[in-house]
């Protein structure tokens, strides 16, 4: 069975031109997977004090009217698939994450309006992207290569670090490549040493051994995965570089760029400046931050 075959994609859909991006992106994967699609509304408001009614209802029914033109939308492109939609009364960023206890992915929009923006620490898309039970796709506008050669387009990016989490990220590649038939550009990047030792002294490395040894971490971490896709075309790139700035690159003109959740070093995703922030604010195509809950048997 593929990652996170069970459960329907969940897509939150705010009337924002983000979100619908996001949903036709949701509707695509759901195709793809042959998969149900949910879409989700969660009012941003806290909401009227219990009793308030007619602000119950008013909230009732914008959720309805954004989840009715969304799944109209979804018909018209996708009419094979199987739709259900829900209004939901919470902080997006909390119903979302409840929503992925049964997902098989959740898929939301960068800089929707209120709280699925991701502007800002703590918003929907980066709260949901760190702390959901299954894969969590943002959904960024297509962002072409600044100059020839550089970037992978038309192909699936993982970052890879050795870290369990990584490996997560590679199955959800791994699984996404065989489904798209595209190829895969592993990127695993790494800084030097801090070239100065106590007192200012001189810090001696030999950078060759370095070079070899994280080029090893690679080569260790991909093996078993192309063993079992030998039909997947796979490109690896071993890079002195920080991760984000690594990753940003390759993701421009590319398919999607997959990261893990909380692995080691640069791949953290829980402070700001972290490789998942950068990636949700810059990458040039939907950033997908895989969970261990994802992973699958392989």
């Amino acid at each position: 069975m593929g990652v996170g075959l069970s459960g329907a994609v969940v897509v939150g859909v705010d009337g924002s031109p983000a979100a619908a991006t996001a949903l036709r992106w949701a509707a695509d994967e759901a195709a793809l997977r042959g998969l149900p699609l949910k879409i989700v509304y969660v009012s941003e408001d806290p909401g009227p004090r219990q009793g308030d009614s007619v602000a119950e209802a008013a909230i009732s029914s914008a959720g309805h009217e954004v989840t009715e033109h969304a799944m109209a939308e979804v018909r018209a492109m996708r009419p094979d698939i199987t739709l259900t939609s829900e209004v939901l009364r919470d902080d997006p960023a909390h119903g979302l994450i409840r929503e992925s206890e049964t997902a098989a992915l959740v898929v939301v929009g960068s800089r929707g309006h209120g709280g699925f923006h991701d502007l800002m620490l703590g918003s929907t898309s980066l709260q949901v992207s760190m702390h959901a039970r299954c894969a969590v796709a943002v959904v960024r506008p297509p962002a072409a290569p600044k100059q020839a050669g550089v970037g992978a387009v038309g192909r699936i990016v993982v970052g890879v670090d050795g870290s369990p989490q990584s490996g997560a990220a590679l199955a959800f590649a791994f699984d996404e490549a065989e489904r798209r038939d595209c190829g895969i550009t592993a990127v695993h990047a790494w800084l030097g040493p801090v070239t100065t030792g106590a007192a200012g002294m001189p810090f001696v490395y030999d950078i060759d051994t370095l070079r070899d040894q994280e080029e090893s971490v690679l080569s260790t971490a991909l093996a078993g995965w192309h063993d079992r896709h030998p039909r997947i075309d796979l490109q690896r790139i071993t890079v002195e570089s920080s991760a984000a700035a690594a990753l940003t690159e390759q993701s421009m003109g590319a398919l999607m760029v997959v990261v893990g959740c909380r692995g080691l070093g640069g791949f953290t995703g829980l402070l700001l400046g972290s490789v998942s922030q950068a990636l949700i604010h810059h990458a040039g195509c939907p950033v997908v931050v895989a969970h261990l809950s994802a992973e699958n048997n392989h």
